[in-house]
């Protein structure tokens, strides 16, 4: 009677895991939400107990031998199925990829907390509900400083404090690393070269920076 408990708490535990994912999906309105994985994760996990302890009364019988890992190959090639009808094509266009591994991952774990490996299922759900969450639009990537470098070509009146000026604008936009290359100097004009690198894309804003340029009076154009 106590194992049979402990089978039906890995269906239990597997169903939360589920429950766990799905969640996400569902906040932002995909089509396999709680109840499908749920019902993913509490499916795998039954299918894997039937397929390592369903047999266990036959095997007691003479000349009698399988293999019990059948079972849970078909299941993994079975989810694709479930896994597939998430994937829509629109405009040419491919949604739905990410809840469909989701599922796929989803049927991972309950396999594996029916298997009984309890540690690996549930530090998995963990995993991947972080990975959704700060993934999710690349919110992980768009926090850290990736650079990106950036070039502006201006032509100027000739003074002491242009490039300067130019530099301090720059550095104003979040700009850094800023370099200037005098290209040509003719007639008391100046055609500078700027270049310089942004570190976080959401604080940088290109045409902010053109418009402070061309207002100020020394400068004649920008390009």
């Amino acid at each position: 009677m106590l194992f049979q408990l402990d089978l039906l708490l890995r269906i239990v535990i597997a169903a939360f895991c589920g429950a766990t994912i799905g969640y996400e999906r569902t906040q932002r309105l995909k089509a396999a939400g709680i109840r499908t994985h749920i019902l993913v994760a509490a499916a795998s996990a039954l299918f894997l107990i039937v397929s390592k302890y369903g047999f266990n009364d036959i095997l007691a019988q003479n000349n009698i031998s399988f293999d019990p890992s059948r079972i849970g190959a078909q299941v993994v090639s079975g989810i694709s199925f479930i896994g597939a009808g998430t994937i829509l094509i629109r405009h040419q266009s491919i949604n739905g990829l990410t809840t469909a591994a989701g599922i796929w991952i989803t049927s991972g774990i309950g396999m594996a907390l029916g298997s009984g490996l309890y540690f690996i299922g549930i530090v998995s759900t963990v995993l991947i509900v972080t990975i959704q969450y700060f993934l999710r639009n690349d919110r992980l990537f768009s926090s850290l400083h990736m650079s990106e470098a950036i070039k502006v070509l201006i032509q100027a009146e000739y003074t002491n404090t242009i490039q300067q000026e130019i530099t301090q604008t720059f550095i104003s936009h979040h700009v850094k690393q800023v370099q200037i290359q005098i290209l040509k100097i003719d007639n008391e004009t100046i055609t500078l070269n700027v270049t310089g690198k942004i570190m976080v894309r959401k604080h940088y804003n290109h045409n902010d920076l053109l418009e402070d340029l061309i207002h100020q009076k020394a400068i004649l154009s920008v390009r």
